[in-house]
């Protein structure tokens, strides 16, 4: 899967649901000036990041068989944006180019199906307004998703759990474990028999580790994040001379 839906899967773990455990995503609610002039006001204060982000979950069903998977996405954080895209192993990287005559053949498939593997960037403006957009790479495009359809491109609807991978709300209702120690502070959570740990990163404003157990230990889900090297990045620039267009463009 080339896609970027692990986004809502991976802020899940604390609030009660990347994306029912304590899930970060949120649902939409109206929201008061106030707080949307509050939000804005901590996004302007966050700072600019580039992270690699690491998702592995383990999990035994009712037929007794343990299932693991693991994924990574890039991160790239800047004021009032935030874009994320799936790291492919380089492997599949060789094979999907081995095939590409193939993959856009007449049987390919239908055109959002390239829009669920494409880069995903979530902006909002000071004044609250969001806007969901997928980078269509190979036909170089940037579409417009309107929220009828953010579910399908990965975005799970809560702009907090994009921006910051834990809300503010739900990091402010965990209890801290212990001081900042090596600028990480530790927070804890729990609900029922699931528990969940959060290594908060102060100064970047993200977390670098969280960890979900489950009841019983029959779930564990785990995502770690770390800071890419280098220079900050702009994967969106070459994206910047696409020609635009909106979901209903994918649907035909």
């Amino acid at each position: 899967m080339r896609g970027v839906s692990g986004i809502c899967a991976a802020v899940a773990l604390v609030v009660t649901s990347v994306c029912a455990p304590v899930a970060w995503a949120q649902s939409s609610v109206p929201l008061s000036a106030a707080a949307i002039a509050a939000t804005t006001a901590a996004v302007d204060s966050t700072p600019a990041v580039d992270l690699r982000l690491t998702y592995f979950n383990r999990a035994v069903g009712n037929d007794g068989v343990q299932r693991e998977s693991r994924y990574t996405n890039l991160m790239y954080r800047r004021k009032g944006s935030v874009w994320t895209e799936r790291e492919l192993p380089a492997g599949l990287r060789e094979s999907m180019a081995h095939d590409h005559s193939q993959a856009h053949g007449p049987h390919a498939g239908h055109a959002h199906d390239e829009a669920q593997g494409a880069p995903l960037r979530v902006s909002r403006a000071a004044d609250g307004k969001e806007r969901v957009e997928v980078v269509l790479n190979e036909t170089r495009r940037v579409i417009e998703v309107d929220r009828a359809h953010h579910g399908n491109v990965g975005y799970g609807g809560s702009w907090d759990a994009a921006y910051w991978l834990v809300t503010p709300a739900s990091l402010a209702r965990m209890e801290p474990v212990g001081k900042v120690k090596a600028g990480v502070q530790r927070y804890r959570a729990r609900q029922a028999e699931q528990t969940t740990l959060v290594d908060w990163d102060v100064a970047g404003q993200y977390p670098r580790r969280i960890e979900r157990t489950g009841a019983h230990g029959l779930s564990y889900d785990l995502v770690t994040a770390a800071r890419l090297p280098g220079p900050l990045a702009a994967p969106w620039v070459a994206s910047e001379k696409f020609d635009r267009g909106d979901y209903s463009d994918l649907l035909d």
